[in-house]
């Protein structure tokens, strides 16, 4: 019977404490890579099939011969730097069918940003002539 007395004042002190953190309203905090090139850069590779002041479209590189052509489009902005080898070079010297490589962010908007356009390097003939074969 003494417990039975005990239990509702044990309950009216603690259940009214428990309550209104239960439901209490917490700040919502904005996303680790929100803003623009937050998050970790992605490396893509591929051709050039338009470039703009404001956006760059790539054809991207098929890992397998058999998959689907993909088109991705980028923002350029004024953070965008544009590489041949370690050397900076102006937009304007990139052609359409380029092959390029090209690092990227994500932005707030969940749009791709392009953080580094770099021209990739020209193919290096081998030491070997085509057709001959190796002694």
């Amino acid at each position: 019977m003494r417990y039975l007395a005990i239990l509702p004042v044990l309950l009216a002190l603690f259940l009214p404490a428990r309550l209104p953190a239960q439901y209490s309203r917490r700040p919502v905090r904005a996303a680790t890579n929100a803003g623009p090139y937050g998050g970790p850069a992605v490396t893509f590779n591929g051709k050039v099939k338009a470039l703009s002041k404001k956006e760059l479209i790539l054809d991207v590189d098929r890992p397998d011969p058999d998959a689907e052509p993909e088109t991705v489009t980028f923002r350029v902005s004024k953070k965008t730097k544009f590489l041949k080898g370690d050397q900076p070079i102006k937009p304007s010297d990139i052609n359409v069918g380029m092959h390029i490589s090209l690092e990227a962010t994500r932005d707030g908007d969940l749009k791709m940003s392009a953080l580094n356009v770099m021209l990739a390097a020209p193919d290096k003939p081998d030491d070997q002539p085509a057709g001959k074969p190796e002694k």
